[in-house]
């Protein structure tokens, strides 16, 4: 399963990076520089992802609400006092895990990677 996953999100990079060189032009250059970007890309997807999916957002959530709470006015505080979202003391935390979040991640790692090595060589 996990090796599918692999290989379809290689074949999508290779797919955006051909598709890119209709626009560039037909060069080995192009398509390690339309290879780099599409991996940098698909990278910084998955690390969203993975912060997502880690919980990171919903204890700057919670952060931000109890935040807003105390440095609310008396007035305003009170009408949040009768809001759980307000008063409540712990925090839930997403703990979520997505199967296409590492493959994502290490398959375009190695695709920028092998384009900054190879375009290096190259110039």
């Amino acid at each position: 399963m996990r090796g599918k996953i692999y290989g379809s999100v290689l074949a999508l990079i290779l797919i955006i990076s051909t598709l890119t060189l209709f626009v560039t032009g037909f060069s080995v250059l192009h398509f390690l520089d339309a290879l780099f970007m599409s991996s940098l890309f698909l990278l910084c997807a998955g690390l969203l992802l993975l912060l997502f999916s880690d919980g990171a957002f919903s204890i700057m959530g919670h952060s931000f609400r109890r935040f807003n709470y105390v440095m609310a006015p008396k007035r305003i505080r009170e009408t949040m006092a009768d809001d759980e979202l307000y008063t409540r003391r712990e925090v839930r935390i997403r703990n979520e895990r997505y199967t296409i979040t590492l493959p994502l991640i290490m398959t375009s790692l190695v695709c920028v990677v092998t384009a900054l090595i190879l375009s290096y060589l190259l110039k």
